[in-house]
């Protein structure tokens, strides 16, 4: 696999930091059975009703989507912003989020999954090494659409709805990751 592009100047990616975190690494859902059942069982909870989600195929990673750690490319306060402009949120939430090198990343268990659309149809997978990251710097076209289907619905929001996702195959070290507050944020 080729050098990456993106190591030519410094580039992040953000992981919402967990309320309860073992240990200074993230972990696939998968993997946490080992370390903690308890905190696996909860963090399981998010995807109630939606279970089929951890069964999802990852193409090029040949594994599935509880095996893998995903992350945003771009920082996670725009998207909180766009909901508070379209009054989905009040306030940006004080979520706070690993701020993590992109470099750090073995590119050979690296990918972008971009999903474009509800159901399987919508989903392309790219090698990290294969993507321009310029390009998924800004809240795609389909977030901003979804976002806006959800106003006034009461419903819950899934902040990162077709938002591409960095998907790791492994454990990541985040014992040197910047943490940054959403509120702290300019």
């Amino acid at each position: 696999m080729p050098i990456m592009y993106i190591m030519s100047y410094m580039t992040y990616f953000y992981h919402g930091i967990p309320e309860e975190m073992k240990g200074s690494e993230l972990i696939p859902l998968s993997k946490m059975l080992e370390v903690d059942a308890d905190l696996r069982t909860k963090y399981l909870e998010k995807y109630k009703g939606r279970e089929e989600i951890l069964q999802r195929t990852i193409p090029l990673l040949d594994c599935l989507w509880n095996d893998v750690v995903q992350l945003l490319p771009l920082h996670p306060k725009q998207l909180f912003s766009l909901q508070q402009e379209l009054g989905i949120v009040t306030e940006i939430p004080d979520y706070k989020y690993f701020q993590i090198d992109a470099s750090k990343l073995d590119p050979a268990k690296t990918v972008v999954y971009f999903k474009t659309a509800p159901g399987e149809e919508g989903v392309t997978v790219k090698w990290l090494s294969d993507v321009n990251l310029d390009d998924i710097q800004d809240i795609p076209p389909a977030t901003e659409n979804y976002y806006k289907s959800m106003v006034d619905t009461g419903e819950p929001v899934f902040n990162y709805q077709f938002v591409p996702h960095i998907i790791y195959k492994g454990t990541i070290d985040v014992s040197a990751a910047k943490i940054i507050s959403l509120r702290d944020e300019s």
